[in-house]
């Protein structure tokens, strides 16, 4: 078993479920200490029950990343409790519903924003002191296949995870002076209750996604998981502002 994780702490948002659950499994398995947030709080409180029983050390505290309060006391209580963060996965974000530009709500768009972006700067934010004053430490943020490439009927989504890849690269090049490194992971679509959620609101999606995928699939959330671990570990050393692109062969096309 690999134990590249060990004796590190990893901060995960979005970790009661998906993407982000996968990475606190994955890094439990190579001997983290947890931090984890999420705004769903019984979930994660089951997430975190399940976890306790192969990690090193957990910590959970409901987050909704879209209250900068919320945000400052998951990172701030986890410190309290593990003393320092090595890896940060600002994981947490949402999709949206499908929408034209023409008629898409503006609400809607602001919300997509605030959570995918702002959010991601929130944790960016919180965490960031810490390590700047230890002069090391590594973020991962979850950006998407959408950050790179466009897609019709996302347009929402698409800005929001453009804005992560452009932040993440900015960000790195801001920290790399401290020995702190930021990148991001580009799944395409990944088998997640988000996916779920869409998949069954738009008939032959799901089969659509499988079809315009070269490898024929979608993603798993351990695989991703598995790529955003090698970011967020020692063997990516010198890889900082990289958007990876985890998308099955789609923008190679």
């Amino acid at each position: 078993m690999s134990e590249r994780y060990l004796d590190k702490t990893v901060l995960v948002t979005g970790a009661a479920s998906g993407i982000g659950r996968a990475i606190a499994f994955a890094a439990a398995g190579e001997g983290a200490r947890l931090i984890l947030g999420d705004i769903q709080r019984d979930r994660l409180a089951d997430t975190a029950a399940e976890l306790r029983a192969q990690a090193a050390a957990v910590y959970h505290a409901g987050c909704d990343i879209s209250n900068t309060a919320e945000v400052t006391e998951l990172v701030n209580r986890g410190l309290e409790e593990m003393g320092a963060i090595d890896v940060a996965f600002a994981n947490a974000g949402v999709l949206g519903p499908p929408g034209n530009v023409w008629t898409y709500p503006e609400d809607e768009l602001t919300k997509i924003l605030d959570i995918n972006v702002v959010g991601t700067w929130r944790t960016f934010r919180a965490v960031l002191p810490g390590m700047i004053g230890r002069r090391r430490g590594i973020i991962v943020a979850t950006a998407s296949a959408a950050g790179v490439v466009g897609s019709a009927g996302l347009a929402a989504y698409v800005a929001s995870k453009h804005a992560v890849v452009g932040l993440v690269k900015s960000t790195a090049m801001n920290v790399a002076p401290y020995g702190i490194r930021v990148n991001a992971f580009c799944p395409h679509m990944v088998d997640t209750p988000m996916l779920d959620k869409v998949t069954k609101e738009i008939p032959g999606l799901r089969e659509s996604l499988d079809q315009q995928t070269p490898l024929g699939r979608v993603a798993t959330s351990d695989e991703v998981a598995r790529s955003a671990l090698w970011l967020g570990s020692d063997e990516s050393s010198f890889v900082t502002g990289h958007p990876l692109l985890v998308d099955g062969g789609l923008v190679a096309q």
